[in-house]
């Protein structure tokens, strides 16, 4: 009986043994902000450049898995650890803390795999 004890320890501990943390998926909804300038185009905005740069960044790092327009609202699905690093990762983008944009972050839950290519 402590034979067979003895031998399921390392079983017991490998089983313990927490799992690693994966990405999961979050939302960034932006909208202009308080200091978006209605009289010029996106580009000529104050930090517009920057912001696409920000954004070309989160792309070359695959951290962007789609960004789409709809209506005045533009959205980016990203990759985080989790929801706290996934807001301190758009809020460093420095449009969002000059309010060109207002941004919301919210946890994104696929519950159909679709075809966007």
């Amino acid at each position: 009986m402590r034979l067979l004890l003895f031998l399921s320890i390392p079983f017991l501990v490998i089983g313990q043994q927490t799992p690693e943390k994966k990405e999961q998926l979050f939302i960034a909804l932006y909208t202009v902000g308080k200091n978006w300038d209605a009289e010029k185009p996106p580009n000529e905005q104050t930090h517009f450049k920057e912001h696409s740069s920000f954004l070309q960044q989160l792309r070359s790092d695959k951290s962007i898995a789609m960004g789409a327009r709809y209506g005045d609202t533009g959205m980016v699905i990203f990759k985080a650890m989790d929801l706290e690093s996934a807001k301190m990762l758009i809020n460093s983008d420095i449009a969002v803390q000059n309010q060109l944009f207002d941004v919301e972050v919210h946890a994104f839950a696929p519950f159909y795999k679709g075809c966007i290519e």
